[in-house]
């Protein structure tokens, strides 16, 4: 190699000067160097081969990571540089297929491993190209993301095992090389005295030159292997050979060790991300949400201020939800149309020089780099994400796992909501149905008792309904209970709990009432009925009539509250037996 060139003429220059006397000590002092040569060689060879393995797995790792990255966000800068790295991947394969030809074992791993750069290259490839066919609509292929996985464990065991071979060979082949010096030094010990001053000058400059900086290369290249990412070599010696391959050593470790950084920060963020997440699946209510963000907004993205916002139920407001840091814009609330992401349906960013126009809810006295992060989900937009301060790459990938692990969490929220409404509605009337009834007739009665404050219960029933169905037909009788229904909510008050009973009745739970304001209330409701008409394919159907059966039980009566429901329905059966069209106190 060029870097030993010098080495060698000096070598040769000093073994030239023995004599004829001399000559069987030269030639094997040539023998020496010719090993301590070809150690050297096979020492830098190795690390070439380190330096390609290394090279592949990086390269994979990343394109892979621009990938992930691409297909959470749909961001196409994620893969600017994502064929560039396949394609160097590839040519390094190649490349470490012919470093290890004299080597059997080496060589069949280093085919596998190209096999398996190109399949994993083909894996990732055809994935970017599905999704930027369809960048909206692609989903993972679960099967595909499966074989990205099993490919990149194999290509990963397949590195380690080269690198590990590869350093056992460095190790005893730099053995080999102290082993030879050490016969050199044996054999001048020996010599004519002249020959003793010569050679000892050889050994003098082999000890300088060689000896003392492979031993110190070596120290360190042990001390890396085992662990020590610290460990660099000494570039302050006299060989400019040895030099040169410090400096290739030091240039590979800060590669490394670049590398490893970079793994390691990614790491932390996807495990403060997952934590993050866990929290956010398993909130129960909007206070809980703002108390996780609240908590891991500052470790999710230290060094930047902001806030999150999120819609109110008629999506004509953006409510600040939770903030970190101390940004200088952070409003109560605004309108949609003052933010130009939310207008775009895409990210807005301005920097401090001015680029670009400033949204009116981020306006601030001072330059600061802005940045406005619509969170969507469905395609419907959820709320919004403000950030300042300048986005380097590790936070833009936490913003983009950020923005999904909030989106997931309000999606399931709004789902559990709608499920629980679904589960205690009627969903003709949009009253209470029977089994939430019997919830809250349990829950009132017993704090009634415990509380000893009054508690009143109407029975209520739609007179002759069942005429009235058979005359104009179920879907004039569904639009009557459902008039009906409004009808009774307006007339009680919002802590009072009507319910449908079933068919054409109804329950009202009213906790805290007396009987006779309760009563005053179910004749007025009775008084409104008579009013009542219903439209139904062009016709206005009514009036009807209800009767109205009040149980009550205060701290002074003597009855029991478990008999509310039997005498509201008796005194129900009662206003019946009367006339229909009255209300009966039980």
């Amino acid at each position: 190699m060029k870097a030993f060139r010098l080495l060698e003429m000096r070598i040769y220059g000093v073994a030239g000067l023995t004599a004829l006397a001399a000559l069987l000590l030269g030639l094997m002092m040539l023998e020496s160097s010719a090993h301590s040569r070809q150690a050297f060689d096979w020492v830098s060879h190795s690390q070439e081969v380190i330096i390609s393995l290394d090279g592949i797995e990086s390269r994979v790792t990343q394109a892979e990571s621009r990938l992930r990255g691409y297909l959470m966000t749909r961001d196409t800068s994620y893969i600017a540089g994502f064929d560039g790295d396949l394609v160097e991947a590839r040519i390094l394969a190649v490349r470490l297929k012919n470093l290890v030809t004299d080597n059997p074992v080496q060589r069949a791993r280093a085919t596998r491993l190209a096999q398996l750069t190109d399949e994993k290259a083909l894996v990732m490839s055809a994935a970017e190209q599905r999704t930027l066919a369809n960048p909206t609509t692609s989903i993972p292929n679960p099967k595909e993301r499966l074989r990205g996985r099993i490919l990149m464990t194999a290509l990963k065991q397949q590195v380690d095992a080269m690198r590990m071979e590869e350093r056992q060979l460095l190790s005893r082949r730099a053995a080999q090389a102290q082993t030879k010096v050490a016969e050199s030094k044996a054999l001048l010990l020996y010599g004519f005295p002249l020959l003793v001053l010569l050679i000892g000058g050889i050994a003098w400059f082999v000890r300088i030159s060689i000896s003392r900086p492979l031993a110190d290369l070596l120290d360190v290249v042990t001390r890396f292997g085992a662990g020590d990412r610290d460990a660099r070599a000494d570039t302050n010696v006299s060989s400019i050979e040895f030099r040169r391959l410090a400096s290739a050593y030091n240039e590979m470790a800060d590669r490394l060790g670049t590398i490893n950084d970079r793994q390691e920060t990614r790491q932390q963020s996807v495990q403060v991300l997952s934590e993050m997440s866990q929290r956010l699946q398993a909130i129960q209510n909007d206070g809980e949400l703002s108390e996780v963000l609240d908590c891991f907004l500052p470790q999710v993205m230290p060094g930047l201020s902001g806030a999150l916002y999120l819609h109110n139920h008629s999506r004509n407001m953006l409510i600040r939800t939770a903030s970190w840091g101390d940004p200088q814009a952070r409003p109560e609330t605004f309108q949609p149309g003052n933010c130009w992401a939310l207008r775009r349906g895409q990210t807005h960013s301005v920097d401090a020089s001015g680029t670009d126009l400033i949204c009116p809810h981020a306006a601030g006295p001072d330059p600061v780099v802005r940045c406005c992060e619509p969170l969507l989900a469905g395609g419907e937009v959820l709320g919004l994400l403000y950030v300042e301060g300048v986005i380097a790459d590790e936070n833009r990938f936490r913003i983009g796992m950020l923005k999904e692990s909030v989106a997931l969490a309000l999606v399931n929220d709004n789902l559990r909501s709608r499920l629980r409404e679904q589960s205690i509605r009627d969903p003709l009337t949009k009253l209470f149905n029977r089994r939430y009834m019997e919830e809250a007739l349990a829950l009132e009665t017993a704090r009634a008792k415990r509380g000893r404050t009054p508690l009143s219960i109407i029975m209520c029933d739609i007179d002759h309904f069942k005429r009235f169905n058979d005359s104009h037909g179920h879907e004039a009788g569904d639009r009557l209970l459902a008039a009906v229904a409004a009808l009774i909510q307006s007339q009680f008050r919002d802590g009072d709990i009507v319910c449908r009973y079933g068919g054409e009745e109804f329950m009202v739970i009213a906790p805290g009432a007396p009987s006779s304001l309760i009563q005053n209330r179910a004749e007025a409701l009775r008084v409104a009925l008579r009013d009542l008409t219903v439209e139904c394919n062009g016709r206005r159907l009514g009036p009807v009539t209800m009767s109205f059966g009040i149980g009550s039980w205060s701290a002074d009566d003597a009855g029991s509250l478990g008999a509310m429901v039997s005498e509201a329905d008796r005194a129900l059966f009662e206003a019946k037996r009367l006339g229909r069209d009255r209300v009966q106190l039980a």
